[in-house]
Order: C-alpha cells, then structure tokens, then sequence
C-alpha cells in the first residue's frame, strides 16, 4: 500500500522573516516547520559554550582529547556589585539564546543564575537556577522542563517537578538580545551546555525584558499547544489491509508534480514484526532528481528498534506500529518514494504521504536523512565516531542514535564534536552523550519532549545500560547553519572495555547539489539485532516499570521488583511491586498514546500467596471485572483484558485499587504487582 494525495493540500503561509527579531516572532518561528526548510533570515551561526574539559584543544592528543573533566569550568570570574560570578556565556552583537542544558544537583537548589543584556551592569533575569530549568520558575513547561520519566510533558505541566534532583533540566525559552548577552552563576558551575544564535551585525533584535515576556503569555502557551501537539490528522491505515513485502523487494511511488512539499509521511507495520521491521524497512526518497532520503524506520522515526511510544515536534511512534514523520520536504519539480525490504523475510508495510504546497525559491533546500551504522566498535582506545560529513550549505536539525552496550556500565561519557565549514576544530564540544540528548547522570529511562525523546530502553534500571537505548534530538531554533560542510561525530567514551554497536539517523536540508560520506548499508541494517540472554520481552509491550505513577492512596509504599518468581519470568526481568495495606489503597499509571483511536489493553501482573483482589479503571470508566491475585506460590497470573479506550490528552490513566482479599491469603494480604501493558 503506497499512497500520496490526489490534489496538493493547502499549507499555512510562508514564514515572513522577521524585520525584527523578537521573542513573539521566534517563538512563531519555534512552531513552523516549514523554517528550517530554508536559509535562515536574518542569516545567523549557531555557537555553543559548554563546561568541558578545557584540555580538549588537540585531537592528535589522546589524553587531553578524550579528558572527562567537564565540570567546574567557566570562562572567567569577576565581582558584580559586590557579588562573585561565575561567568559561562559571553557574546557580543545581536544573538539569541535558543537552548540551555544543566544537570539539577541538589547542591544548586539555591545557585543563582543572571542574564546581563546589551552591557547592562544589571542583570535583566536573575532566579534560582533548579526553579528556573524545572519549570517551577517564570519559565512553565515545554520551554523549561525536566528530562525524565515523562512522555508527553502533561504531568510536568500539570505539576512541575518541584523536588527534581539528579536529573537534567532544559530551557528553550528564545532569549534574544540586541548587543550581547553575559550569563552569570553565583557559586562554581556544575555542568552546562548554552547554545546561542548569534546574527550578522547590524541585524535588528529587540532585546528580552520581562515586560515583554508577560506580554507574550498567549503567545507562549499557543505555541506550546502546538508543540505538544505535534500531529496533523490523517486516516489511519487498517493493520489487517497491510500488504507484505518480500526480502529484497522495493515498492514506490511518484507525488505529484511541484513545485511542492511532503507535509506528512506514514508508515504501517505490524507490531509483532517489530523488531525486525523497524531496522530491516528502509525509507527511499529521491527530490528534483537527488537521492537523499535512505533510513531505516528505526532512526528515522525516532523509535529505535523496540516499539515503543514516543513523540517530537517532527515524529511520532504509536505501540500499535502507526509511525507519523512531519518534516516538511520542498521539491521545485519532483519528488519520488519508496521503501526497501533489506531483510531475510516479508514484512508486512504500507507508505503514504500527504503533499501540499511550496513556493520554490533561492533560499529553499531538499531534505536529507541518512543512517550510519556499525557493530562492535571497541571502546578501547577511545575514539570519535562520525554521523556525517556534508558538503554545500544548508542547516543540520536533528538526529537519532540507537546504542547497544553488551554492558551494564555507562556508555554515554562521550562528547559531541560538531565541525562548521571546514574548521580544523569543532565549534561545538559538549560534556557527554547524555548531555548532548538533554538529560543527565545517565539515569532515565524514557521521555518525550517537542525536542529531546527517549522511548523506553531495553533495561529500565539507572544502574544498568545493557541492551539497546535510543534518544533523538530534534533542533527547532537551534538548527546549525552551514555555509559549505559540516561534520558531526560523537566520542565513543564507555567505562566498561567492550564493544558497542552504534546507529544514526541524522536529518539535515541543503541546497540542490550538496553531497555527503553517507551511502546506503543494506547489510548493516539487515544484520539480526542482538537479544539479551536469559531476557524475556513481551514484544510491543510498555513495562509498568517504566511508566508514570500519576497519582497513589498516602503513604502507598512502591517499588520494583526483579527476583522471587517460582513460575515465569517478567517482562523486562521485573515488575512494579504496589505493598498495599487494605482496601481503598490504590495506584494509578498513565500510558502514553500517540492517537484517538480506540485500543485494547492487556494488563500482565503477578499472583501470589500475599496478593489482593483489586479493580481497574481507566480513565475513569470500569475495565473489566474485580481480579483475585492471591495464589499459593508467586508466578504470573493470567493476562487481564481490559477493554478498548481511547486516550485523553495523549494518555490513557489505569488505576488500580485494592477492594479486598482472598481468605486463603498470608501475611500482609493487599499486594499487588504489575508487569506491562500491551496495546493493541
């Protein structure tokens, strides 16, 4: 099934460069996908400070290239009336701060952060740094929030977290500034990762005040609708119509004419093919006569190689194998796609794509993604590993690493490099894989966000990264604009000596004729992906584990669980453990979805001879019937259908509550334990 719209589709108007840049039209430019498909106006680079390790100034130096000390660094100190700073940005002429990581330690809970404008001896913003990057600051989530656990934002919006300590925090909040803009902190620095715009001299930007963020609420909280959003309408496709493809086989097909551009691509597979699916079919896209679209779905769609939810400003993935790419993709006179079955059997997949309309001009650029992989890379001696190398002019917006580590230690110490133009040494080095990806200390185990996302990884334990793990940065306002290449690699830096295996979908628009190092790798995408041993996984599946407690009857002690079973294995290797004391105690999840269809529900959970009789709602409608997990010995119990429910706000909210016990149950009488969900 390959599909495109008969007629091209009415799209929203042009982007009109700004005479003035301000935060209204920044945070305008923010919500439009059609931006970055151009040359930016008013032209701009994009630059980055960063803590790291200062002794990262050769590459031919191994010790100092690959050094890891990339904390307690700034850029100077000075006294500001009476106080010491510490100064970690400094720019000078018209800019705009577009994106600013940090990690939340509890021992900057009372650090101060200032922003100085345009040489002012005053800073203009001055607030607690943990506050601000929270969301519990002037700045509300999307635009300030933190990187952990959370799907789709609407808890944290709903509730900021307010104790977040040992996470990251990310502010993309535009800041703009007119002649310069100095940020300060009050005590050492920890670590931190500022990317700013800075325009040619003599563009006009009005610089931020207060005053004028109050004045832009509406216009934050639209934008943020927007953002959170994310989803242009469309028909699903019916999974029982899915078509299969052989091994080896192509299908595609011809959009109509342009000037034009695809405003939305969609893919159907089977959920029970993943993972197979997802790395095996490969998306082809030829434009004007250009091939430059080759990516598997796993990286294109930001998934991985599990299906499991997850959800940007540009993708968005649903357990039921219904993936939604928004990229906007401008041709002046054709466009052709296509998808490939590089595996070893048929799989089940449809492709369409929704055109609409472009006005083709000297600023406009084609779409490019493409996908890099390898196995076992040695994580000794250390080195870069490149995603790209690009040649022309264009913007890079985003990409997507998936990551097998046959180890439980920490992967991710490795540092961005990011060459602009031919530079002998990068604009752009950061403090960690992690960092780059908008999260911190290596302990999340998923979340979505308009820019950064993690789908649930292969192991959701803090301590322990075997398996496979996927994070997506997409890049709005902070596009990096390239003038004749750019070169992207990131530093292989594992505290265990193994071998790793890396893949990368990165997504980037250039002027016609630009080239790159990236050619097709059919063998790579259609190498068997690495189970790991004694590992159970219910394919398609969210582990409860993994999700978001939304609400819990006080003093509700849970936990997780990995141990203990005398029948069966969990899912994952382990379930959420609810020690629950009478009736009336309850918990509630919330599972994400990336639609409004109906879905079914399959609760996994676990029996045993201390477990209670409990009742599920969701979303507030009864599920099913009261279920008794009391059992002599503990093992799985049967699975529990639910029923079919649609989402509310992008989730759906199970609640559990415990409504008595078994008379044969021992000892405390009201536990109970969840292992996953299915969705179909």
């Amino acid at each position: 099934m390959l599909a495109c719209a008969a007629t091209l589709l009415g799209a929203l108007p042009a982007f009109a460069a700004p005479a003035t840049v301000t935060l209204p039209a920044l945070l305008e430019e923010m919500a439009d996908r059609d931006v970055v498909a151009s040359l930016p106006a008013p032209a701009f680079t994009l630059k980055q400070s960063s803590s790291h390790d200062p002794r990262k100034t050769d590459p031919a130096n191994a010790d100092g290239w690959h050094s890891n000390n990339d904390h307690d660094n700034a850029i100077r100190t000075e006294v500001n009336e009476g106080r010491n700073e510490w100064v970690i940005m400094d720019d000078k002429g018209p800019g705009a701060v577009t994106r600013y990581w940090t990690p939340l330690a509890e021992d900057r809970n009372n650090q101060i952060i200032r922003f100085y404008f345009d040489g002012s001896p005053t800073p203009a913003i001055t607030a607690k740094l943990n506050d601000l990057f929270r969301g519990c600051g002037f700045v509300a989530p999307p635009f300030a929030f933190v990187a952990f656990n959370e799907h789709d934002l609407n808890c944290q919006i709903d509730k900021p977290r307010t104790g977040a300590v040992g996470m990251a925090g990310d502010l993309y909040l535009p800041i703009p500034y007119s002649k310069g803009c100095k940020i300060t902190l009050d005590s050492v620095p920890f670590y931190y990762v500022i990317n700013f715009r800075s325009y040619e001299a003599g563009t006009a930007v009005k610089t931020f005040t207060m005053e004028d963020f109050a004045a832009a609420k509406p216009l934050l909280q639209a934008s943020a609708t927007t953002l959170l959003d994310g989803h242009i309408a469309t028909a699903a496709t019916r999974h029982d119509k899915l078509p299969l493809l052989a091994a080896g086989e192509e299908r595609s097909f011809d959009l109509p004419p342009g000037p034009a551009a695809i405003r939305e691509l969609r893919v159907a597979i089977l959920p029970e093919q993943a993972p197979a699916a997802l790395r095996s079919l490969v998306v082809q896209a030829s434009f004007d006569g250009e091939a430059t679209v080759w990516c598997p779905l796993s990286e294109l769609f930001g998934a991985g190689v599990r299906l499991q939810p997850v959800r940007d400003w540009w993708r968005s993935v649903g357990a039921d194998g219904q993936l939604s790419a928004r990229w906007v993709m401008p041709y002046a006179k054709s466009a052709h796609l296509a998808i490939r079955n590089v595996g070893d059997h048929a799989l089940a997949v449809s492709l369409s794509a929704t055109p609409g309309k472009w006005a083709w001009d000297n600023r406009s650029m084609l779409f490019h993604a493409n996908w890099h992989g390898q196995l076992a890379i040695p994580t000794q001696p250390r080195s870069d590993w490149n995603y790209l190398e690009a040649h022309g002019q264009g913007r890079y917006v985003g990409d997507t690493l998936t990551v097998y580590s046959p180890a439980k230690d920490w992967y991710g110490e490795g540092d961005e490099r990011i060459y602009q133009d031919g530079a002998a040494l990068p604009e752009f080095i950061g403090t960690g894989t992690e960092d780059y990806y908008g999260y911190a200390w290596g302990m999340a185990d998923f979340f979505s966000s308009p820019f950064i996302s993690m789908p649930q990884r292969e192991v959701a334990d803090h301590n322990n990264w075997l398996g496979y793990t996927t994070t997506s940065r997409v890049r709005p306002l902070d596009s990096i604009p390239f003038t004749s290449g750019l070169k992207h690699d990131m530093e292989i830096w594992h505290w265990a000596t193994t071998k790793v295996d890396y893949a990368v979908g990165t997504f980037w628009y250039a002027r016609p004729g630009a080239t790159h190092n990236r050619q097709p790798q059919p063998v790579e995408a259609a190498a068997a992906l690495r189970e790991l041993p004694g590992l159970r996984r219910i394919t398609g599946a969210i582990e409860c584990e993994g999700l978001t407690v939304t609400a819990s009857s006080p003093g509700l002690k849970i936990g997780e669980q990995t141990g203990g079973l005398a029948d069966g294995t969990w899912s994952g290797g382990k379930q959420v453990f609810v020690q629950a004391t009478q009736a009336g105690d309850f918990i509630e999840f919330a599972i994400p979805l990336a639609d409004d269809k109906p879905h079914k529900l399959i609760l996994h959970a676990t029996r045993s001879y201390d477990y209670g009789v409990v009742r599920f709602t969701v979303n507030g409608q009864p599920a099913g019937k009261d279920i008794d997990f009391y059992h002599a010995e503990p093992g799985l119990a049967e699975p529990v259908e639910l029923g079919s429910f649609r989402a509310q706000d992008g989730k759906l909210l199970l609640r559990a509550e415990l409504t008595g016990a078994n008379a044969a149950a021992r000892g405390p009488r009201f536990y109970c334990g969840f292992d996953c969900v299915e969705i179909r």
